[in-house]
């Protein structure tokens, strides 16, 4: 096929929308039906008849008769007309909000031709654009041409939106979902944001609701602020009517009044627009209209929604001591997390421009190891109980498992069912074989002695942009050392050093060029040199026959918190397996390094002390982290004399006072 033979097939792709087309011109569904829209100051009534006749009612709102008054609105016109043609329009290449049916309309009084395009929104929701009533096209030819018709519409023209009068509510959940707290401003009548404690957004289904209608309604409770002329005190009732998405990503949402009858379809509907990557903020219009919501900050009444906790629990029990502080839950993305006597509170960031999802944990009962609380998280419907399974403290470090959660209404007898037996039940823990417990780190920790010390050469192996490289940590040159500003190394003493010696045992250095030349009177020359990374050691434990590190790297810009699985595979031979975040993963072992095992660096450490380095080797693999290594004092046999320790001096005493 030729170029010019492709592009004239692309033109006639791209001219040629018409997909389907109806011979008869009658309505079914989703257009047939009884509709109400608000347009250019004129209440509409719109009928689309099963034989294809369109039928509009247009009324003019009298004004000075008051609420009380028996007639409101006068028939301004009537339009009686019928359907021609209908076509469905749909471009493969076009955002499928523009997709629409092409209608083709003539006035039965007039005698002329409109141009109908009709968007179907949702199941209630239909928005039209239509061309002027017109009896010809074309001067020349005194024809009417309906693609000219039809060409003639402003794609740039606000839709009219037309609201079904036999609605049936649809899900809420795309739009807004659970409770708020939220400050309101009208754009007329008095500039000013009205804050009052007690305005609320509630989008929670019943409980018990049937899934296919789990949340189709919302209630807003608006507080009155009496600063504010325009603020109000009203408690509207909301139906969700549908949701659509236009090219730019606003969200739209029709919206029906349930408190208000259908005599009255003026303060019925309404419409709504907010974006996804802004849910916090959306407009309201005051009429059954969208055209004058241009962007959640820009309608007729602008609304700031803030996450609130569903309910207040009382916590009846109290944490330990030991507890008490400001934590890392490296499970749950790193999220932030306080502990007190009686709650833990866990701030966790849902998405990067979504709100920070906090949730409270209360405690309720104790049992062994094992603490029930009752847990609410702002912006949700309901609270829960769960349990939690905890392991002592050891180090920086506290271990614990989380059961399944359990609708804390289900307990509000408590007389009839206690919830401790149950949600706290090994079952409720769930049945999978590779579960592991979840840590929380102390933020910051303070240092502990790593589980072991030495001096080591490495290996590394991993993904390209986890290695170990050099660096100057703080700086903004990629290397140190630049050929030899300061020394000058011989290339064959040049390797990567680990070591963890000394009086600082209780941070591992890492440097990936390191001189181990020493100069005539036995002292390294690199003495000046930094490590590239620092890894403070915060905690250890074994569990399920693997030993694990937690480090702590103040230089890390996005993960301070590491987790190492570490294993001794002979005298002189250790390896480490880096976790890719802050949580080991379940396949995880000291070898691993792939993305698949949760890790991104496997490190192979050979023994490297040298004679005068007085770096020897401890391995501890964690079986008692609660040991605390602090209290052993390491002697090294550096001199001709053995200075023995107190302990040596108390067992010999005590050995010979028992044989007497």
């Amino acid at each position: 096929m030729t170029v010019r033979q492709l592009t004239f097939l692309l033109f006639v792709i791209i001219n040629s929308k018409t997909v389907t087309s109806q011979l008869r011109c009658t309505f079914d569904r989703p257009l047939l039906g009884e509709y109400y829209s608000y347009e250019n100051g004129l209440e509409t009534h719109t009928s689309l008849k099963e034989n294809g006749d369109i039928d509009r009612l247009f009324y003019r709102r009298q004004s000075g008769l008051g609420a009380t008054a028996s007639i409101i609105t006068i028939l301004d016109n009537h339009a009686l007309g019928e359907c021609l043609s209908l076509d469905w329009k749909e471009n493969p290449f076009d955002h499928a909000s523009k997709h629409h049916f092409q209608l083709i309309y003539r006035d039965k009084e007039k005698s002329c031709y409109q141009c109908y395009q009709m968007y179907n929104r949702t199941r209630n929701i239909l928005q039209i654009r239509k061309s002027e009533c017109n009896e010809i096209t074309s001067f020349v030819t005194n024809q009417m041409n309906y693609q000219d018709l039809c060409a003639s519409i402003n794609l740039d023209a606000d839709f009219d939106t037309l609201f079904s009068k036999t609605y049936s509510a649809e899900e809420c959940r795309a739009t807004i979902y659970g409770t708020f707290h939220f400050t309101y401003e009208f754009r007329e009548g008095g500039i000013g944001i009205c804050d009052n404690p007690i305005s609320r957004l509630v989008s929670c289904p019943d409980p018990g609701t049937p899934f296919e209608a789990v949340n189709e309604r919302f209630w807003m409770t608006y507080g009155y602020c009496r600063d504010l002329v325009s603020s109000i005190d009203a408690q509207p009732l909301y139906q969700c009517l549908g949701y659509w998405i236009n090219d730019k990503g606003d969200v739209f949402t029709g919206i029906a009044n349930e408190r208000v009858g259908s005599e009255r379809w003026y303060d019925k509907f309404r419409c709504m627009l907010t974006r996804q990557d802004q849910p916090q903020w959306f407009a309201k219009s005051l009429f059954a209209e969208c055209s004058r919501l241009y962007s959640p900050t820009d309608g007729p009444e602008k609304v700031i929604i803030t996450p609130v906790v569903p309910e207040v629990p009382t916590p009846t029990c109290f944490f330990p001591d030991n507890f008490t502080g400001e934590w890392v839950n490296t499970a749950n993305v790193n999220a932030r997390t306080i502990i007190n006597s009686t709650h833990i509170h866990e701030i966790s960031q849902v998405n990067n421009r979504g709100w920070l999802r906090e949730t409270y944990y209360v405690c309720q009962q104790i049992s062994r190891q094992q603490y029930l609380v009752k847990t609410v998280t702002k912006g949700e419907c309901f609270s829960y109980y769960i349990c939690f399974d905890f392991k002592d403290r050891h180090h920086n470090i506290l271990r614990y498992r989380k059961s399944k959660s359990f609708m804390s209404n289900v307990y509000d007898d408590l007389s009839k069912r206690d919830p401790l037996y149950e949600v706290c039940s090994w079952t409720s823990f769930g049945n999978d074989a590779n579960w592991k417990y979840q840590v929380f780190v102390l933020d910051p920790p303070s240092p502990i002695e790593c589980p072991f010390t030495g001096m080591w050469t490495f290996k590394q192996v991993g993904q390209p942009n986890s290695l170990i490289h050099t660096r100057i940590r703080g700086g903004v040159t990629p290397r140190p050392r630049d050929h030899g500003w300061y020394i000058t190394c011989d290339p064959k003493y040049m390797v990567s050093q680990w070591s963890i010696c000394g009086d600082q045992t209780k941070s591992m250095f890492a440097d990936r060029e390191y001189c181990r030349q020493l100069d005539p009177y036995g002292t390294p020359i690199g003495v000046y040199e930094q490590p590239d990374y620092i890894y403070q050691c915060a905690g250890y434990w074994r569990e399920d026959s693997r030993s694990y590190l937690i480090t702590y790297d103040r230089d890390d810009p996005y993960i301070n918190f590491k987790c190492w699985v570490y294993e001794r595979f002979d005298l002189f031979k250790i390896y480490l397996s880096r976790s890719a975040g802050s949580f080991c993963g379940f396949n995880q072992t000291s070898e691993s390094y792939r993305p698949e095992d949760g890790a991104d660096l496997r490190i192979e450490l050979d023994e490297a002390e040298r004679i005068h380095d007085d770096c020897p080797i401890r391995y501890d693999d964690g079986r008692n982290p609660w040991q605390v290594i602090d209290e052993f004092l390491f002697y090294y046999a550096s001199s001709s004399k053995i200075h023995p320790s107190l302990f040596l001096y108390v067992f010999l005493i005590s050995f010979i006072l028992n044989m007497f």
